[in-house]
């Protein structure tokens, strides 16, 4: 099913079976553990409501934000399950944080006592997730003093503590010491905090990576973002059925043939080897395609693929088609798969010297998001 009309000549494809099936399948991987699923960044450049909404069909115990903005977005879609803040609290926007019932993180004293007092003035209670450092450098209370901060929270009057987490910095990497590390020290805090208290808690730590490759870093809830809509990280462990949902597609725009030695694009990087049919297509760096990719990058046309030829501009790139025959108005795939032609995520990442997660957060609002739910297509 379209959900969605095409106003731009190149747009993205959402397959939601196929999230929904890698939502099953990791539910199936963690057993009894709560999912979590991180929709920061516009949900991967997936799109933020239609992919939360489809998370809340499939049965996500929670969602993640990274901020008040992306949060109220939500609420205002009628998104009723928990919302975990992850970012650090502006201070100014902690009214609306807590009018739009958003869980939050706490890092410090601080900051809970400016919740604390806002909570009071509101007369409304707040659900809080003490955030822990366990070897990230980047926010979070230390573990060493952690404990303390965890007491001063417990009896703190309109914050309710629903959970306590932190982030592995090496999950990538499996066999990992300093992974391992975090884990018992992530493990150690959390039940001497659970120890202290009469009342069921969240402990979560396990992102995409590590679901796969330390299945001990589970504890109550995961949050795999990457891994939900279908991409691995490095991980030796892959899950059987798990596949992306994420297509990009144009339109060809122009044609023509060029001479053998014709420049093509700006500088004239790439020239012709032969007479050649050089197509072109709507998509470029003003729509998240990585300038990188030029004279490196391939598409794919009637199921076979081609160079991208000279340097992607700012809204099109070339591509040169040697003697094959491609019309405007073809459709041409650009990440994603025809028949036994396919350009991956993973291969476009290597070759901008990045990982998969900043191509994917790169795609803006000027390529529609057309989504598609066709269950019965699933194996």
């Amino acid at each position: 099913m379209l959900t969605t009309s095409i106003d731009h000549p190149a747009w993205i494809e959402i397959d939601l079976a196929q999230f929904k099936k890698n939502i099953a399948l990791i539910r199936k991987e963690i057993g009894q553990t709560k999912l979590c699923l991180p929709v920061k960044a516009n949900a991967y450049g997936h799109g933020l409501i239609p992919i939360a909404q489809a998370a809340v069909a499939a049965g996500v115990d929670y969602l993640a934000v990274s901020c008040l903005q992306e949060g109220a977005r939500l609420r205002k879609a009628d998104i009723q399950i928990p919302i975990l803040v992850l970012g650090a609290i502006d201070a100014d926007q902690i009214p609306e944080l807590l009018r739009h019932h958003l869980e939050l993180s706490i890092a410090s004293l601080y900051k809970a006592r400016l919740v604390a007092q806002k909570c009071k003035e509101l007369q409304k209670k707040c659900n809080i997730h003490l955030e822990i450092d366990t070897g990230m450098q980047r926010t979070g209370v230390r573990p060493q003093t952690a404990l303390h901060l965890f007491n001063e929270l417990k009896n703190t009057e309109y914050l309710e503590i629903v959970g306590i987490y932190s982030h592995l910095a090496t999950a990538d990497e499996p066999h990992d010491s300093f992974a391992a590390t975090q884990i018992q020290t992530f493990k150690k805090i959390s039940n001497e905090i659970k120890n202290l208290l009469n009342k069921p808690i969240l402990c979560h730590l396990s992102g995409s990576a590590s679901v796969c490759n330390y299945p001990e870093s589970l504890f109550d809830m995961v949050r795999p973002g990457l891994l939900s809509f279908g991409y691995f990280p490095n991980t030796e462990k892959k899950i059987d059925g798990i596949a992306p949902c994420l297509t990009l597609k144009a339109k060809i725009s122009y044609f023509k043939v060029v001479p053998t030695q014709t420049g093509i694009s700006y500088g004239h990087t790439y020239k012709t080897q032969t007479q050649s049919r050089i197509i072109t297509i709507p998509v470029g760096y003003g729509d998240g395609f990585r300038r990188a990719l030029s004279n490196q990058g391939s598409v794919i046309v009637h199921g076979r693929r081609y160079p991208i030829a000279g340097m992607i501009c700012m809204d099109q790139l070339m591509v040169d088609i040697g003697h094959n025959e491609a019309h405007v108005g073809d459709e041409v795939i650009l990440i994603g798969k025809n028949g036994s032609a396919e350009i991956t995520l993973a291969e476009i990442a290597q070759r901008c010297d990045t990982i998969p997660y900043e191509i994917l957060c790169g795609f803006n609002d000027r390529l529609p998001r057309i989504y598609r739910d066709n269950p019965e297509n699933m194996d």
